[in-house]
């Protein structure tokens, strides 16, 4: 058996080349796109890292298995023994590992034009999506709490203050002194005008104490 045939890639050493260039420029693009978009808690120097080696790789790996079926299958078998045991608890994070492979595999299989076209378009929409969505959004939903002595504290507010609220559901009310002050929860929908600190300002003009407006873990964007 010739144990050149092993390994036969019907590439050029400069299509190899052009491959693995176009897939670490692709990659640097969309890991940029990535650190500029991002806006929860969880950045890590080390992703962004991983979002530039992913392409390559993958498209190393597309160039190494060509046409050749038997050498596929043995390349899914190994790969399988491998596990990730980061947990991504982004569903972003996820997409954007997931386009990081597709631009491997576009650039690992001569589909250099697709490569380019697609990075463009997706990173372009990636940037502009979350701003238009900033921009038109119609509401926020916050968690108010806040201490008053009556027991109908919201008709206690200003009109000013009640118009910054377009919706509310009461959570939860405790007795905070012995009968003589009682602490509120509230969810809230905020106009879409109203900034959470117009809101505890106007809010503390009246009867009520301690305000404190407090995002949801699932709505938390910093």
């Amino acid at each position: 058996m010739n144990s050149t045939n092993l390994l036969k890639i019907d590439m050029t050493p400069g299509q190899m080349f052009l491959s693995l260039s176009l897939a670490f420029a692709l990659a640097f693009i969309w890991a940029t796109v990535y650190r500029k978009t991002h806006s929860g808690v969880a950045y890590s120097r080390s992703f962004f890292l991983a979002l530039i080696l992913i392409s390559p790789i993958v498209a190393m790996i597309m160039m190494a298995i060509g046409s050749n079926v038997a050498l596929s299958l043995g390349l899914v078998g190994s790969l399988s023994v491998i596990r990730f045991r980061t947990v991504i608890k982004d569903t972003k994070d996820m997409a954007f590992l997931f386009f990081a492979v597709g631009i491997g595999l576009c650039a690992g299989a001569n589909a250099w034009l697709l490569a380019l076209i697609g990075t463009a378009m997706v990173s372009i929409v990636t940037v502009l999506v979350p701003r238009v969505s900033h921009t038109r959004a119609a509401s926020s939903d916050y968690i108010l709490v806040f201490r008053s002595t009556q027991k109908e504290p919201w008709e206690t507010l200003s009109e000013r203050a009640q118009d910054l609220v377009t919706w509310k559901q009461l959570r939860g009310a405790t007795d905070a002194d012995h009968g003589r002050e009682f602490e509120y929860t509230y969810n809230v929908r905020l106009h879409r005008k109203a900034s959470p600190e117009t809101v505890v300002k106007e809010f503390s003009r009246g009867d009520l104490s301690r305000v404190t407006l407090i995002a949801p873990e699932n709505h938390l964007d910093l």
